[in-house]
């Protein structure tokens, strides 16, 4: 369905509601088909990474990843096959790790300083720092990063049934072999996992630096001061600036080494 008021982008659809949201079965209808012969599809698997190309530093957020289902996309939906390369991953352990990395808070603001116009083109992409995947295997208590963010990502991403594919490939199977169902669209645990992975991205960038806690804390902050429409949004919504201060929250206890506590702010 298309926003029909929406007279300078005639193709926009309109948003979803939280029942569309928490509905496994509601996938988006494609506005344009292409023949099935005509269809490139360089991954192996049924699913791959995506970003939007359409941007501006004045949106709530610049860089905006997402794993989509085998389809084709447009050019202002630019896809990542990402190799195996010499990881010594597989590409259903790898891409978990890109695209949570592609979502940080931390690497939103270092990609502001680059982008100067409405797309983050390719060569501005290939300039962010990303974590080296070595660096994954710092441990949080009984868990290595890896495990977290693999957790994390596997629940924000699988809601629908069309990313079974992507549960299957991260082996979110039961005893028998076929794929979980999807997990339930929950605005309040969403955030609470997305600030865990800033949080853990903050650490891992050295933002973080736990010989100077106070001022990590203040660096913080200010990194959060530079996105004045999610912390008007989060205030409207709930009185606070949530995120932030969850991300916080989540910083103390995964430097106690508790991974999977009950943060609450």
């Amino acid at each position: 369905m298309l926003a029909e008021a929406n007279v300078f982008r005639p193709g926009q659809g309109t948003s979803l509601t939280d029942s569309d949201r928490r509905d496994p079965d509601r996938t988006p209808i494609p506005r344009y088909w292409v023949q099935l012969s005509e269809s490139y599809w360089a991954a192996t698997t049924d699913w791959c990474l995506s970003f939007k190309d359409v941007t501006s530093v004045t949106n709530a957020r610049t860089i905006i990843a997402a794993v989509i289902p085998r389809s084709d996309a447009g050019h202002t939906l630019p896809v990542l096959f990402l190799g195996d390369g010499d990881f010594d991953l597989t590409y259903g352990e790898w891409a978990p790790l890109v695209l949570a990395n592609l979502n940080a808070l931390i690497l939103d603001y270092l990609a502001r300083q680059k982008v100067h116009g409405n797309h983050p083109a390719w060569y501005i992409l290939e300039q962010l720092p990303v974590v080296p995947p070595a660096a994954y295997a710092r441990a949080f208590g009984p868990k290595t990063a890896a495990e977290i963010v693999r957790a994390a990502v596997l629940e924000l991403t699988y809601t629908a049934h069309d990313m079974a594919p992507f549960a299957r490939d991260m082996g979110y199977v039961d005893d028998d072999g076929p794929v979980l169902p999807p997990f339930v669209w929950n605005d309040e645990r969403r955030l609470a996992l997305r600030a865990k992975l800033d949080a853990l991205y903050f650490i891992l960038y050295g933002v973080f630096d736990p010989s100077n806690a106070a001022q990590s804390r203040d660096d913080i902050r200010y990194i959060y001061s530079t996105f004045p429409i999610v912390e008007r949004e989060e205030t409207a919504a709930w009185g606070a600036y949530r995120s932030r201060d969850l991300c916080l929250a989540w910083i103390n206890a995964l430097m106690a080494g508790q991974p999977d506590a009950d943060v609450k702010v």
